[in-house]
């Protein structure tokens, strides 16, 4: 699905920087075919553009695959059942449109926590599977490929608007675009990703079954040295369980303790929209 290098973005970010902008956001897509799209942003007095192809290399996102936003229907050539996706993933298709993660495998359970947390943040409801979930799930698990550039630009629009907009959703995304515009980050508030924020024993333990106990194993295994691990010839036994591990314990998107800051961001926020404000009315008289 070409999001490897998009899910392993890291940086520091930037959280009253990521509200002004979230604030100012305007995204503006073709009438014609929706195949394209321009990002207006504002932070103070400066206004900023930014088209398709610089957001690609922004976000290390090709322009590639179907157009699809979430909460769009999927195309007939998906050939997308609700009840078979439903039976994929171990879900019970009469739970409504917010059916529990338990049931489902270790290794889906991880891909809807990647899925919520990074690919298509929202700022609750982490715990649940809606019906716009299982559809992005599904494909994710089959041959269809997905315009993440349009997809991901279309989510950050929802944020804006939506009352999801307190999740500070992308945050190293935005890293990314205000280093792109080279904007001034002394004085600002900085915050990592780092440490105890990654997906780490305590966050799989928590999520499930047997895959923290696996995840110790393979670390006691690493740290016993080459002579005394066993080596096999041939392929893994679950090479999919491991490349998902590999990406989520390097990821670095975990935002656990996002809502307890959240009320600083705000009050800092104020505090900015209110100087701004005194600096127009100076400007004025």
């Amino acid at each position: 699905q070409d999001l490897l290098d998009f899910v392993r973005l890291r940086d520091y970010y930037y959280p009253d920087l990521v509200a002004i902008a979230y604030t100012s956001l305007i995204m503006e897509f073709e009438e014609v075919n929706s195949s394209s799209f321009t990002i207006f942003f504002t932070l103070g007095r400066n206004k900023y553009v930014l088209n398709v192809g610089s957001f690609c290399e922004i976000s290390s996102l090709s322009w590639h695959g179907t157009l699809f936003k979430n909460g769009d229907k999927p195309p007939e050539d998906w050939n997308y059942d609700r009840n078979e996706a439903c039976r994929f993933f171990n879900l019970d298709p009469n739970c409504g449109h917010k059916m529990p993660t338990n049931p489902m495998s270790d290794e889906h359970r991880l891909l809807h926590y990647l899925l919520v947390w990074v690919i298509m943040p929202r700022s609750h409801n982490h715990g649940v599977v809606m019906n716009d979930d299982l559809v992005i799930m599904r494909a994710l698990c089959s041959d269809v490929k997905i315009n993440w550039s349009y997809f991901i630009a279309h989510h950050m629009a929802k944020l804006k608007d939506g009352p999801t907009t307190s999740g500070l959703g992308y945050v190293i995304l935005w890293t990314r675009i205000f280093k792109y515009f080279n904007i001034d980050f002394s004085n600002i508030l900085q915050k990592s990703l780092k440490g105890p924020n990654c997906i780490n024993y305590a966050t799989l333990r928590q999520m499930g079954r047997g895959l923290a106990q696996e995840q110790l194993q393979q670390a006691q295994q690493d740290q016993a040295g080459p002579h005394e691990q066993e080596h096999q010839a041939g392929p893994s036994e679950h090479p999919s369980m491991r490349d998902m591990m590999q990406v989520l314990l390097r990821l670095e998107q975990n935002q656990a303790n996002m809502d307890t800051h959240l009320t600083r961001v705000d009050q800092r926020l104020s505090r900015i929209e209110q100087y701004l404000k005194i600096e127009e009315d100076e400007d004025q008289d």
